[in-house]
């Protein structure tokens, strides 16, 4: 059976065909309904109409003029034509647009609460609504009718403010402003596949690459309108959408994706006004609540967007230039497994799904300067001669741990931190001991030890990830909870930096289960997201400089350290001690267990000839971050000839880039452990690449 991701490109031509053949209806000459045609969804193959209500500023056609916009008002999750959001002939007469409810996908609880298929959440929906705005535009411009196609407006309540935030990404150069009140900003794993954050909403979706309502990290990713990556994109093809975006600051459904949306966007510099309602707020008019349901959906978008939605307003917003209609270009948002296009060559919009080109597979691991075509792993392939031509190489290592880990969980699996401060404990020198919790992702809570010196409340201070061996203790090992030499969190606290000591999956206090229900396939990779989480942690903190963090960790914090530092580039600085070897010479078996990455057995045979990656290519993707290997010479678990292996392979990469220098290693005369002299060497390497000066 095919899954939705395998018929998006069959569905793209067919609509392209259609196209062609589809029979556009006129616009009616009073207040009325047409039905336009929409494109297919994959999941009831054939034609498909759209229901739309047309409202003019005074009734008829007649009555647009050269200043009317164009507005979309689009109803909630599970209702039909204009239910929880703004009166369309409210708009139309008092903000002289011509208005739109339209009958998107899913629409009533029939399909979209009660139905057997994953609930859209946005993107057949967002292309549902731009044809509704495409048709009015069309028309009134083919029509030769003057009116203001500057102004050019949306919102929507709840599941309609999600479609108004997606219409709005799927035609980010279209739309002067839209009003989000209390919309769904991403679909999480909570609402895909009813957890209990979801509270009750079920989106229907499925884990199961089998089974027909799978959710693909890319259709999970194009759904989430706070994509860091396709926002920053919105704002290279030149967006300037004004946002606004409402929500109760007591919403339990969507209040924290909302936060988070609002931060994405403000980073990527987009034009963003969020509207926090609060008790105070509440005046039983216009909000009635400061929960998801807000109030009166009518009156909210004049009453925090009604200077710049009102035509004869001082500060009435025009959007300047051509919209996506008129450009007939293409849209395009890169996701972990390929590109969702948004193609206007017929005017209206056709969405497809292009998968991503298989990776190349590297036969030699340590020939790192060596780029293979996607696909084609016989081909020679080119020598890089620069960092952009190595880049395609660095994506097929990304590539490749993920084959081996699974895939590390998009942008849209990120969940609000939560995070609970357990217990405080100063210690000498002023330092502060916090124990805590935060939460990794829908599911699972990792508790950590934060280190925080006296010196962090005067200025801002690097930050360590400190991450421990395998041991029973887990982060009370690192944080010197229990005695030993590798508390390397306390001793960098009491060096001047900000620490952070989580738990590895199943260690310490961890419950983790290895659960493929929980979406990981490994605990590998289960691991790296929690660091990965970890550091969003650490940006939030006011006394982090969130420029200058890095990682440190000892065997299996070593490798744990290294495999984050691949995933995330935040980590400027890495130190592993004793925590890796050439796969040639280590012994390939001890890796397949739970706790590490079981496809090494279960898809490669426990065969290194068919493992497609190796350390080489880990530390050549930290290029050109400083990487401090400390290698025991007597290691018995991970042989140091192997470890200059790695970097001797590696250091071609590091020269390509220009960082020769920050390539290091140190092989203490020791078995298996960090003892004093190696420690002193990272400290003193943590303190040259994370101050300024050193210290």
């Amino acid at each position: 059976m095919l899954t939705l991701r395998c018929l998006f490109l069959l569905t793209f031509f067919t609509s392209l065909a259609a196209a062609a053949d589809a029979v556009w209806p006129r616009l009616p000459e009073r207040d009325g309904v047409v039905e336009i045609p929409a494109q297919e969804w994959p999941a009831r193959p054939g034609p498909r109409t759209v229901q739309v209500r047309v409202c003019y500023p005074g009734g008829t056609r007649t009555s647009v003029g050269e200043r009317t916009g164009i507005m979309l008002t689009l109803h909630n999750w599970g209702g039909s034509d204009c239910a929880g959001t703004a009166d369309p002939r409210t708009l139309a007469r008092e903000l002289n647009v011509v208005a739109l409810c339209v009958n998107y996908l899913q629409s009533g609880p029939k399909d979209s609460i009660e139905g057997p298929e994953p609930y859209d959440f946005g993107w057949l929906q967002g292309l549902d609504a731009l044809r509704a705005l495409w048709l009015v535009f069309h028309e009134l411009d083919t029509g030769g009718k003057p009116f203001a196609r500057g102004r050019i407006f949306a919102t929507g309540g709840s599941g309609g403010g999600n479609v108004t935030l997606m219409a709005n990404k799927l035609a980010p150069r279209t739309f002067a402003c839209v009003v989000d009140m209390c919309g769904m900003k991403k679909l999480s794993d909570a609402l895909a596949y009813n957890l209990p954050a979801a509270g009750g909403l079920n989106g229907r979706w499925s884990r199961d690459p089998a089974s027909p309502n799978y959710l693909s990290p890319g259709a999970q990713e194009i759904r989430f309108v706070g994509h860091p990556a396709h926002l920053a994109e919105m704002r290279r093809l030149g967006t300037t959408t004004r946002i606004v975006s409402v929500h109760g600051v007591e919403d339990h459904t969507c209040l924290e994706d909302g936060r988070e949306m609002v931060a994405n966007m403000q980073r990527a510099g987009l034009d963003i006004v969020p509207v926090w309602v609060t008790k105070e707020m509440v005046d039983g008019r216009i909000f009635t609540s400061a929960g998801h349901s807000l109030g009166n959906r009518t009156l909210i978008p004049q009453h925090v967007a009604g200077k710049w939605l009102r035509a004869d307003s001082a500060e009435a917003l025009v959007r300047a230039g051509k919209t996506d209609f008129e450009r007939r270009d293409e849209v395009r948002y890169a996701t972990g497994d390929g590109v969702f296009v948004i193609s206007y060559a017929a005017g209206f919009p056709v969405g497809r799904f292009e998968a991503a080109a298989a990776v190349p597979n590297y036969p030699d691991h340590f020939d790192l300067l060596r780029v293979l075509d996607g696909g084609n792993s016989g081909g020679a392939g080119v020598i890089a001669k620069s960092p952009e031509q190595w880049a395609a190489r660095r994506r097929h290592i990304v590539a490749a741990l993920e084959r081996v880990m699974g895939p590390l969980p998009n942008p849209a699996r990120r969940v609000a931190l939560d995070v609970k401060v357990l217990e405080e404990v100063k210690l000498e020198g002023g330092l502060v001991r916090r124990k805590l919790s935060y939460q990794s992702d829908a599911t699972d809570r990792v508790a950590a030890y934060l280190f925080l010196p006296e010196a962090a409340t005067k200025s801002k201070l690097p930050a360590i990830l400190c991450l421990h061996q395998t041991t029973r203790a887990g982060k009370a090992e690192s944080a010197g909870i229990v005695a030993n030499p590798k508390q390397y969190a306390l001793h960098l606290a009491e060096r001047g930096y900000v620490t952070l000591a989580p738990d590895y999956p199943s260690f310490g206090e961890s419950k983790y289960d290895f659960d493929p229900k929980h979406g990981y396939a490994s605990g590998s990779m289960k691991a790296v997201w929690d660091n990965v989480r970890a550091v969003d942690f650490l940006e939030t903190l006011p006394e982090v400089d969130a420029g200058r963090i890095g990682v440190i960790g000892h065997s299996l914090g070593g490798h744990n350290a290294m495999f984050t530092a691949v995933f995330e580039p935040r980590l400027r600085v890495i130190v592993s001690s004793c925590g890796f070897t050439t796969f040639r010479k280590d012994d390939l078996p001890s890796w397949t267990g739970k706790v590490y990455m079981p496809r090494i057995k279960t898809e490669f045979g426990t065969d290194v000839a068919q493992m497609p990656f190796d350390f080489t290519e880990v530390v050549a993707a930290f290029a050109p971050r400083a990487f401090l290997a400390c290698a025991a010479e007597q290691d018995a678990d991970f042989d140091a000839s192997g470890v200059r292996d790695v970097l001797a392979a590696a250091r071609g990469v590091y020269e390509l880039h220009g960082a020769a220098g920050k390539l290091e290693a140190y092989y203490p005369k020791a078995p298996h452990s960090f003892p004093d002299d190696a420690r002193k060497v990272a400290y003193e390497f943590l303190d040259r690449h994370l101050r300024a000066g050193g210290k």
